[in-house]
Parts: C-alpha cells; sequence; structure tokens
C-alpha cells in the first residue's frame, strides 16, 4: 500500500470556525460560492445553532436558505472589475436578518483583489458592528488561525477592566473543532468550581461577543490547547498583566492529565484541589470496576495504537494510553502549528520508555489497531483496512453522529475513550 498522507484543515478553515464559535456573530464569506458549501457543513456540525421557528428569515439573498456563512458568491466579472457592489450589498442584509457584529473572511482567491472592505464598513456607517480579518491565512496552521481570529475579534472590541475578580478565569483554547467541546467545556468549569475557582467565559468556545467584555475581569487565564490560545494569552497578558496558567501535561485527555491541568491551575491561584480530584477519582474507580468485570480486560496489553492530533492531545493520550492500558504507539503524528513544549515532552517520554524503534514513519506500514483521529481520517483507515477500529477525537467527522456526551477531555473525555477502545475488540 502506498504512503497516505492526512491533510489537514488549513488556516482558511481556521478562521471561519473561529467567528462561528463567538455567539452573537455572522461571518460573512467573501468569495465564491464553493468556498461555502463545505464550511456551512462543518461549522453546522461543530456548533449548531439552527432553530426551525427562525429558518424562514434566511430565505434571503446572500443567505439563500443556510442560516451560516452568507457568502457574496464572487464570479468572474468580480474578480476582474472588484466586488465592492456586493459588500456594500450584503451588509445592511445580514445586519437586518443576523444582527450581531458582521465579520469578513475572504477567500484566497478575494484576497487577492484588494476590495477595501474596511473603509467600506466605515463609509456605510457600521464601524461598530462589522470588522474584517484582513489576512490571507489559507498558508497558517488552522490552530495559529484560529488563535489569530479569536484574538483579532478580542482586540476590535476592545475590552475594558473594571475590576480584577479573584478567583475568577477565563478558559483558552478550546476550539469547537474538538469532539463534543461544548460537553468538555461544562464539565471542565464544574470542576473548576468544584475548587472554587469561577470562568467568566471562553473566547473560541461558545463565547457571546457581550461577553468579551466580562473577560477582561478575570484574575487568569487558564489553558487548554496552547495551539489554539497562546496569542490571544499573550493580548490579555498585554494588556492587562492577566498571566495565562498554562497545562504542564498538555490538554486534559485522560485520568492523568485532568487530574495535572486541576492541581496546576489550583496550585498557581492558591486554591484547593481536592474536591475536584475526588470526582475524578470516582470516575477512575468506575472505570476500574467496568474494566475489572470484562472477560478480555487484559486484551488491550501490547495492542497497537496510532494518533494524529494537535501536539497537546497527542502527549496526554499516548501517555495515558500506554500507561493506563499497556499499549504501544506505532505512529505519532501532530497537527502542524505544534506546541513545542508538548513535543519536547512527547520526545522525552518516547525515549525513556524505548519506544522510539516501534514508531513508523508511514502509518500504512505501521500495522495499529487503533487510529485515534478526526473522523473523517479515523474513519478512511479503518474502511482502507489500515487499522482494526477508529476513535474520532475532532472534526471533520462526516459519519458519526452522538446523541449522548462524548466528550474528549476531562473525567467523562476519559470514559468515552475507554468505552470506544473496550467496546472495539
Amino acid at each position: 500500500m502506498p504512503g497516505i498522507k492526512k491533510i489537514p484543515m488549513d488556516g482558511f478553515t481556521g478562521a471561519l470556525m473561529a467567528v462561528e464559535s463567538f455567539d452573537g456573530t455572522a461571518t460573512v464569506l467573501h468569495g465564491p460560492g464553493g468556498c461555502r458549501n463545505y464550511h456551512t457543513f462543518l461549522s453546522s456540525q461543530c456548533y449548531s445553532r439552527r432553530s426551525p421557528e427562525n429558518f424562514r428569515k434566511y430565505s434571503q439573498k446572500y443567505f439563500y436558505w443556510n442560516s451560516r456563512m452568507p457568502c457574496t458568491y464572487m464570479d468572474e466579472n468580480d474578480y476582474i472589475n472588484g466586488a465592492e457592489s456586493k459588500i456594500e450589498e450584503i451588509l445592511p442584509i445580514v445586519k437586518e436578518v443576523d444582527g450581531g457584529v458582521a465579520v469578513f473572511i475572504q477567500s484566497p482567491g478575494a484576497a487577492l483583489i484588494g476590495d477595501n472592505i474596511s473603509d467600506m464598513i466605515e463609509r456605510l456607517g457600521y464601524a461598530d458592528s462589522a470588522l474584517v480579518i484582513e489576512e490571507s491565512l489559507i498558508s497558517r496552521p488552522f490552530s495559529s488561525s484560529y488563535d489569530h481570529t479569536v484574538r483579532s475579534i478580542i482586540e476590535w472590541k476592545g475590552p475594558e477592566r473594571t475590576e480584577v475578580r479573584k478567583g475568577a478565569v477565563n478558559i483558552l483554547g478550546l476550539p469547537i473543532t474538538t469532539k463534543a467541546w461544548a460537553d468538555s467545556l461544562e464539565e471542565l468549569r464544574s470542576m473548576l468550581a468544584l475548587c472554587g475557582i469561577e470562568v467568566l467565559t471562553s473566547p473560541g468556545a461558545g463565547c457571546s461577543v457581550n461577553d468579551i467584555g466580562v473577560s477582561a475581569n478575570a484574575e487568569y487565564n487558564v489553558m487548554v490547547c496552547p495551539e489554539y490560545g497562546l496569542r490571544t494569552a499573550e493580548y490579555y497578558e498585554r494588556r492587562f498583566r492577566m498571566r495565562c496558567i498554562r497545562p504542564e501535561a498538555g490538554a486534559p485527555v485522560g485520568f492523568d492529565a485532568s487530574e495535572g491541568w486541576i492541581k496546576n491551575i489550583c496550585k498557581v491561584m492558591g486554591k484547593d484541589p481536592s474536591p475536584a480530584l475526588e470526582y475524578i477519582g470516582r470516575q477512575r474507580l468506575r472505570a476500574f470496576n467496568t474494566i475489572d468485570k470484562l472477560v478480555y480486560n487484559q486484551k488491550t496489553k501490547g495492542m497497537r495504537f496510532a494518533v494524529m492530533a494537535d501536539s497537546s492531545v497527542l502527549l496526554p493520550l499516548t501517555k495515558w494510553l500506554y500507561s493506563y492500558l499497556s499499549m504501544i504507539p506505532v505512529f505519532l503524528e501532530a497537527e502542524p502549528g505544534e506546541d513545542q513544549g508538548c513535543m519536547k515532552a512527547l520526545n522525552a517520554f518516547i525515549e525513556s520508555k524505548g519506544l522510539r524503534s516501534h514508531l513508523e514513519k508511514d502509518i500504512s506500514r505501521s500495522e495499529p489497531y487503533f487510529v485515534f483521529a478526526d473522523g473523517h481520517m479515523s474513519e478512511t483507515l479503518r474502511l482502507m483496512d489500515v487499522c482494526k477500529a477508529g476513535v474520532d477525537i475532532s472534526a471533520p467527522d462526516l459519519s458519526h453522529f452522538s446523541f449522548i456526551p462524548k466528550p474528549v477531555m476531562g473525567a467523562l473525555g476519559s470514559m468515552y475513550i475507554l468505552d470506544e477502545i473496550f467496546n472495539s475488540l
């Protein structure tokens, strides 16, 4: 079988998903209609906002019965003569239909034309409710583009600090492309609350535009995935001297990393982590009792696995599967834009356990039983018989639909991963 290469989502998609992560925004895609179709589907899969009672209002021009990402539908004449007339026409329509803040993202081709969207926004009187992300981000990694766009929206909003709320934090670096991100956010918020820590908001993960102002009053920011939040954290630190607490062992994936995430935050903030650790401990015990009842509870020992994920997920997931289930990594690939600290820690772990000789550079030669990757890739590799089972941990995912919570982060995320593993043996 020839070598298989994963095609990661690019920076253009990252910018669109970042805007879609906010409540109270409308992503206006300045480009041809072909750029809209897949991204509207992806956005609706990651963060559904559809409501049957308000569907008819999206019959308007530029929406065409789709509530997500109204588009200027540029054609060949627009590429030659410019598309300023369409921008002038779409803005009032978007504001009337959706309200909130209109955020223009230009397709790679449209960005080359040089339509001055900022001036048009100013001239039409929408400077306080519309903005454009000027950069063409397609050549950037998905994660850094996502982070850059979140920061750009926050900078445009210009929050002002009115007080410092002791014991309050913002959660950064949790993209809506993470599987069941809203359930992960809810559990992380609950675990922090057990320790007396209040979460004000979560820029990049369901934060409303109005809540951006509140975010300036947090005492700290806490990071989930550094790839998706470092630039945003730098803005808060520079503007408000708001320190960001970074995870020492990557994102809270697996019981160990979830405990480490909580301990690290509580240590910096002077809080007692015991209530949250007791909660995780109960989930640990439940997992142990469930595994203990299985007739094949030792079957995971020596089982081969591959992970294709962001570095901050790759690190804790690899360590946890190795230590908790005695599984052997045979292929590890970080998404572009990896966090250097996580990669350094991963390499140190691989060397310390003598795992380097087990790793293949081509997943088609690695013969994994499990592949942990985005839903599309994990299912594709399963259908190609590269692996026996795929576990989806992020978007895109065109084949799996969940009616019950299946997060990746936190204690519940650990239970989801275990459920997928033992039900695939």
